[in-house]
């Protein structure tokens, strides 16, 4: 007689998944399951726009689940090989459950709700810990400590408010996947100590401009001519200021919206320039198409230009977009002569002090091995200078 044929009056034998092993697989699949309802119900209803809500919805709350179902299996195998040579007598049965027994009616409450609790808590934990994932403390801070420089570039950027996940990351499973793959191999970088110092732009790899900048800017929109102030501050005694202005022509390219002209008339959607770099950085371009509302198409190409009209047919072409000409438009480093004339603009460092200019550029020109070394030497150059020159110190002649 087989283990699964059934003798007549005889109780069916217990389920193989009555066992604790299997027990803890069954309610780690539950919470698993019960965070994928949560979050796909939050995606659904549209309510969130976490970046990262597909990758932790479709891809690491059901790892969970099956972990937990892998568990489970586990347990009924180890249960099948326990009862082999028992008979049906030597299994132990389920306990009673006689709700009229207060103590177990108690014990049935308690377990209840300690079950509706972790569950609640699985939940509640998954929702935490994608939405810390796509914070910008998990990306410039957490797990990306190598990108320091680019997180301190970051903060004192006009984007600073933008999360960095909606630039590097978007929307969609597929850009989830990708892009913790390439995780991946930084993490990888990162444990090895092979990386690029300092990090590289990533040229190639940044999203087109439709799923970035243009979910906050509207590039059809005529701005007109921008007069834009450069102040410089000179190298002598006095710091004296020295002034740049500049009519920038940004016109537009959308005849709903004002004149058709200036540079932003190559970003109108009605425009389409397309160009071929035969370099990483996009910088030499020896073949240019536009093509304008009307479809009129012109070509044009350096006089120097070695390619041949199959070489541009086969050459990977890219149609131009912000990021072409805004290219740091949030990671921006400054030289130590942008930077000392800034923080005189904002009045951090007092015009007032003589050649304030001239010793914070040198002391910020200095090569130094640490940013403690460097925080230190820093002030401590500046401070020597002026206590021996001029018997003051710094920070008490702030203006």
């Amino acid at each position: 007689m087989s283990e699964n044929e059934k003798v007549p009056g005889e109780t069916r034998k217990p389920s193989l998944l009555r066992n604790y092993i299997s027990f803890i697989g069954l309610a780690i699949a539950a919470a698993g399951f019960t965070s994928f309802l949560l979050l796909f119900l939050i995606q659904w209803s549209g309510s969130n726009e976490n970046p990262y809500t597909d990758l932790i919805t479709f891809i690491f709350v059901p790892s969970i689940l099956l972990f937990g179902l892998f568990i489970a299996l586990v347990g009924v195998l180890l249960e099948r090989r326990r009862r082999r040579g028992k008979t049906h007598a030597e299994i132990a049965a389920y306990p009673v459950l006689d709700l009229n027994d207060p103590r177990k009616r108690r014990s049935l409450v308690v377990m209840l709700c300690l079950g509706f609790i972790f569950l609640f808590m699985s939940a509640f934990g998954s929702y935490r810990a994608y939405e810390y994932t796509e914070s910008v403390t998990f990306c410039g801070q957490a797990c990306h400590d190598v990108m320091k420089p680019e997180f301190v570039a970051y903060n004192a950027s006009p984007h600073a408010k933008i999360r960095c996940v909606e630039c590097h990351v978007g929307g969609g499973a597929e850009a989830y996947v990708n892009s913790k793959f390439a995780g991946m191999r930084q993490l990888v970088g990162v444990v090895t100590g092979h990386f690029n110092r300092p990090i590289q732009t990533p040229v190639h790899n940044m999203r087109a401009a439709t799923e970035t900048c243009q979910k906050c800017h509207w590039s059809e929109k005529f701005h007109g001519d921008e007069l834009k102030v450069f102040n410089h501050y000179a190298y002598d005694e006095q710091n004296s200021l020295n002034q740049t202005r500049m009519l920038v022509k940004v016109g537009g390219g959308d005849p709903n919206s004002g004149p058709v002209g200036g540079i932003h008339w190559h970003m109108n959607i009605g425009n389409e320039v397309t160009y071929v770099s035969v370099d990483d950085k996009r910088e030499v371009i020896p073949w240019v198409r536009m093509k304008d509302r009307t479809g009129n198409i012109v070509e044009y190409k350096t006089k120097d230009a070695a390619m041949t009209a199959p070489d541009i047919e086969r050459a990977n072409k890219r149609k131009m977009d912000c990021i072409d000409c805004h290219n740091r438009p949030t990671h921006i480093y400054l030289s130590p002569n942008e930077a000392i004339d800034r923080s005189l603009d904002a009045g951090r460092l007092s015009i007032e002090l003589p050649f304030i200019k001239a010793k914070a550029v040198e002391a910020l020109s200095g090569q130094y091995t640490t940013n403690d070394e460097a925080v230190a030497a820093i002030a401590r150059i500046i401070n020597d200078y002026y206590r021996s020159a001029y018997q003051i110190c710094p920070r008490q002649n702030r203006s």
